[in-house]
């Protein structure tokens, strides 16, 4: 049985001075699960000319967490460049070539966190630099003393595909970011907000599936079922880009 390849860009970190690139292992034990061949792409320099390789058989492409987004890929406003915090110019390169080739050629997208992010800028969309300072709202969107425990609740949009699959209109998440979006991409419908308006997830209503989500469903498997449903419903339309 030939499994399908799902793209997957690295993040990079220092570790004892020395850099090593990395994926969670949620994401990657998830693909595992689903019956996707993981394949990660490096942010070192020269990747991008390898790029057509990792194209050629790719059938969906995962985008997840990572550094702020820069703010040169989108109309940036001043009060966003003063938040901005660091960033990785190479990686924001490698992805979006690959989300303008996904898009392209109509394959499977789910982007995490940052993922939904640079996915929503690509397609035409702008962020807040950061969330909390520009919107003045009392919600926390991340919270570095009870980083892995809080979460905040989300109102979802009746009869969007979240609703279908968390079989609710309301539901509380984790949430570990301080940029977000500010305006959606035309091509995208909002399936979620937080209490202040932050539009918490969205999908493109002509696709078969490209999804953004800026909290976690990986780390919140063992909440509730829709959480497993986002990511089957993800495998089964990679697996239906096999020939």
């Amino acid at each position: 049985m030939k499994h399908p390849s799902v793209l997957v860009v690295t993040r990079r970190t220092a570790r004892k001075n020395k850099y090593i690139d990395y994926v969670g292992e949620f994401h990657l034990a998830l693909l595992i699960r689903l019956g996707i061949l993981p394949i990660m792409v490096p942010v070192v320099e020269g990747a991008d000319a390898y790029l057509p390789d990792y194209m050629s058989n790719m059938k969906g492409l995962l985008l997840v967490e990572g550094e702020d987004i820069g703010p040169e890929h989108y109309k940036a406003r001043p009060e966003h460049l003063k938040y901005v915090e660091k960033t990785h110019p190479l990686k924001d390169k490698i992805e979006i070539r690959l989300i303008r080739h996904a898009l392209r050629v109509k394959l499977p997208i789910l982007g995490i966190c940052r993922g939904s992010q640079l996915l929503n800028v690509v397609c035409g969309g702008t962020l807040y630099g950061d969330v909390q300072k520009e919107k003045k709202s009392r919600l926390k969107h991340i919270d570095f003393a009870h980083y892995d425990t809080y979460w905040h609740s989300i109102s979802i949009v009746p009869g969007s595909p979240l609703e279908k699959w968390y079989q609710r209109r309301a539901l509380r998440v984790n949430s570990y970011h301080h940029q977000g979006i500010r305006d959606l991409a035309r091509r995208f419908k909002p399936m979620a907000y937080a209490k202040d308006g932050l539009v918490e997830a969205y999908y493109d209503p002509n696709a078969e599936f490209v999804v953004g989500l800026q909290f976690h469903p990986e780390r919140m498997l063992e909440e509730t079922a829709g959480n497993w449903r986002i990511w089957k419903t993800f495998g089964s339309a990679v697996r239906r880009r096999v020939n």
